[in-house]
């Protein structure tokens, strides 16, 4: 006796008629998307700017990541992308340390940087710099208004 597929697994059509992704479909193509499903023959520098970035809060998870990713990844390979700064750890994606590509580094920084420079009024040059960490009372001036201290 042949065994039914599960309704939520079987492919249907949405409202306009394009077919629907089953949540297995969804989860596989997320996973494949991110490397995960199987080791593939890629250099550091092709993944890296596949994935748009690994998370690299501490130095180890790249390495990790990689190895789990890439068929005869060689510790050598990331640490000599990280010495020719062809690979860079960066603050982007909510303000997480992630390692990106050089090129990425160039569009993504600007991106992200402008958005916590008008919250934080951090200055992009070097009349302004930030001198150390902002709690609620001693914010500077133009901060004041837009988040007043409640007491």
């Amino acid at each position: 006796m042949a065994t039914r597929m599960p309704a939520s697994s079987r492919p249907h059509n949405g409202e306009d008629g394009a077919p629907v992704l089953s949540t297995r479909a969804l989860n596989r193509a997320l996973l494949a998307r991110q490397l995960l499903l199987r080791r593939h023959q890629l250099g550091v520098l092709d993944a890296v700017t596949r994935l748009v970035g690994l998370q690299a809060q501490a130095p180890n998870p790249p390495y990790i990541g990689l190895w789990t990713r890439l068929d005869g990844f060689a510790i050598e390979d990331l640490a000599g992308a990280l010495q020719d700064r062809s690979l860079t750890r960066i603050a982007v994606m909510r303000s997480t340390v992630h390692l990106v590509t050089a090129q990425d580094c160039r569009t993504l920084r600007p991106l992200t940087h402008r958005p916590w420079t008008a919250i934080c009024g951090w200055a992009a040059g070097p009349a302004r710099r930030w001198t150390g960490w902002w709690t609620r009372p001693n914010w500077p001036p133009p901060h004041a208004p837009r988040w007043p201290v409640r007491r």
